[in-house]
């Protein structure tokens, strides 16, 4: 049988162990030794991660993505029971990188829809302790992303007021703080962490479905923008045919009769659906127009045209461009209002050319039950959103 050696792993800056209560120690050890045979993923996060201890300004247990912060005053408020759901709810946090992909968003909101998330799968899992009275439990939100939740708690409170919580402040938990130092190399060792924490999970056995996907969704690769717009745009739409009509002139003076190749478009025709609703953040908009414009550079013989949406189609928004143009204006205004596809939709059945190809920029917020017309490239912000249009067409994720 192997032994194990629980070390907790100190940081500069942070308190030494000795100068933590030995009753501390001992309830954190323990819960550490507990998560080892009842939840090694909990394990492998618990013992990689940095613990510093400070008075925090709000909770017991505080984290920025890449270490925890623990409150000794605050954590001794609860029993063991709290404290070990408190510590695994900590690490989830963690797991799923809510510090980083909380962006531009309103950090009260954000943190009260990733405590959402996080506590419905957690009441999924046995033995991870019990959940503190200040813990927000929302049935509703069951197999939604933290995005998905955060929209649709910002629709029901549009001025940013919040949440449910503000007339009972003490309620509102602020145990999330954003991590601002998003280095390549900091992300690194936190993916190989958490990618060693998805192998423990996996190796259990017991683990739910839904919380596998969770995961599974956060380390999915990105793609590479500029080659996703050179490759498609220029193989998918350009493809080649060989034709005996037209002898491929390379090999004529060896005698050799081969087919030529045809282009089956000459001209790129091209629609994009751009979506401009209140859930796509202002940063993810510049990204879109920038995504338009590097389209617009293209050498190739084009037409575009670029169809905002979100409840509608505004049909006097609708810009057309061509190769003519030599300085294209790209200006499109983002808009507050909800997204509704099926407008899209009716539009492109009416109006879509048959040899055209839809490009949609979006964050993926929306309900979808049947395919465009014609060939259509979903192209998203927030890859928890992939999965549910694969049927319905191509998927693309781009990070920002």
């Amino acid at each position: 049988m192997k032994r194990w050696l629980l070390i907790p792993i100190l940081m500069p800056g942070s308190k030494n162990m000795a100068t933590i209560s030995s009753e501390l120690q001992k309830r954190l050890e323990k819960i550490r030794v507990q998560f080892l045979f009842d939840h090694p993923f909990l394990s492998v996060m618990a013992l990689s991660l940095p613990m510093h201890f400070r008075s925090n300004p709000h909770e017991a247990f505080e984290t920025n993505g890449v270490a925890i912060f623990v409150d000794e005053e605050k954590l001794s408020t609860l029993n063991d029971a709290h404290l070990k759901y408190t510590y695994a709810h900590t690490l989830l946090h963690v797991l799923l990188k809510h510090a980083f992909r909380m962006k531009e968003r309103d950090p009260k909101l954000w943190n009260r829809s990733s405590d959402v998330v996080i506590n419905i799968l957690l009441s999924d899992f046995e033995r991870v302790g019990e959940s503190p009275e200040n813990e927000v439990m929302m049935e509703k939100f069951r197999n939604k992303s933290v995005e998905e939740v955060y929209n649709a708690l910002y629709q029901e409170n549009p001025e940013g007021e919040g949440t449910p919580d503000d007339e009972n402040p003490q309620e509102q938990k602020l145990d999330l703080i954003e991590n601002e130092g998003d280095t390549e190399a900091t992300m690194e060792e936190i993916d190989a962490m958490i990618v060693q924490a998805i192998g423990a999970a996996q190796k259990q056995g017991n683990i739910p479905a839904s919380f596998l996907e969770v995961i599974h969704e956060v380390i999915r690769p990105k793609i590479d923008l500029e080659t996703l717009l050179h490759t498609y745009m220029t193989e998918s739409f350009f493809d080649k045919e060989s034709d005996f009509s037209r002898p491929n002139r390379r090999f004529i003076h060896q005698n050799l009769y081969l087919p030529g190749y045809k282009q089956e478009h000459t001209r790129l025709t091209l629609y994009i659906a751009l979506d401009r609703s209140m859930s796509i953040q202002t940063k993810t908009f510049a990204k879109f127009l920038g995504i338009i414009d590097a389209i617009l550079r293209m050498s190739s013989d084009y037409e575009i045209t670029v169809i905002p949406f979100d409840e509608t189609v505004d049909t006097t928004k609708i810009v057309t461009y061509t190769t003519q143009d030599i300085r294209p204006s790209i200006a499109f205004e983002k808009g507050n209002g909800g997204t509704d596809f099926s407008p899209l939709l009716k539009y492109m059945q009416v109006h879509s050319k048959f040899d055209a190809t839809l490009m949609v920029l979006s964050d993926g917020f929306f309900k979808i039950e049947s395919s465009p017309s014609i060939p259509t490239l979903f192209l998203l912000s927030e890859k928890q959103n992939m999965k549910r249009f694969e049927k319905y067409g191509d998927v693309f994720y781009f990070d920002l």
